[in-house]
């Protein structure tokens, strides 16, 4: 059963979600955040007691997903395209979901405004950079003689980004309606392909 203290939790999200995307988090009041959510000023500071505590936890949300792919473990007795392909279906599902566009656009705007919600966003990155699987999922592949890659953190990001140019930039930056699923398997069968080319062993 929910509790009402977690109800009230999610309401004063949705309601400083809702108001960064209108108005920035500059020109947003704690009190307009608890009038839209219908909670007191004391609850509202109890549990997030700055509007930089509430865009962490905003941020904290957007990458929350990340962490279906946290656990991936490199295994030796399966393709390797079939794992990379796994993955990028997971990367996939995560970027075409409606809250996760909805997130990444107030999120990326008000740090676009604002140099202080960028750090933030920065130091955010930063803690959740370690939980990102696929740098370990490469190293493994190296390790088991399978993948020749001489940066793993580059190559993972560049897997990323080539999924992202497909599925996710063009949503963000001129508010495509979310990638149909020829337009997802093509993001996917693409990235795919790069990888394997540039760093399948022979």
């Amino acid at each position: 059963m929910v509790k009402v203290a977690e109800i009230k939790q999610e309401n004063i999200i949705l309601a400083a979600i809702a108001l960064f995307t209108e108005k920035g988090l500059e020109q947003t009041s704690m009190e307009a955040i608890s009038k839209k959510a219908e909670v007191s000023k004391r609850t509202l500071y109890k549990y997030y007691p700055t509007k930089d505590s509430l865009f962490s936890m905003i941020i904290e949300r957007l990458f929350s997903n990340i962490h279906t792919i946290a656990d991936v473990q490199f295994n030796t007795t399966t393709s390797v395209k079939s794992q990379l392909t796994a993955i990028a279906e997971t990367e996939v599902k995560l970027l075409c979901s409606d809250e996760f566009l909805s997130l990444a656009r107030m999120v990326l705007s008000e740090c676009m405004r604002s140099s202080k919600s960028a750090t933030i966003m920065q130091e955010k990155i930063q803690d959740l950079e370690g939980c990102i699987g696929l740098t370990q999922w490469i190293e493994a592949g190296i390790a088991a003689n399978k993948l020749d890659v001489a940066y793993p953190k580059v190559a993972s990001e560049q897997f990323f980004a080539s999924i992202k140019a497909i599925i996710f930039w063009p949503q963000i930056l001129v508010h495509l309606p979310p990638a149909n699923a020829e337009e997802q398997q093509i993001a996917i069968e693409t990235s795919v392909t790069q990888f394997l080319c540039t760093y399948l062993k022979e």
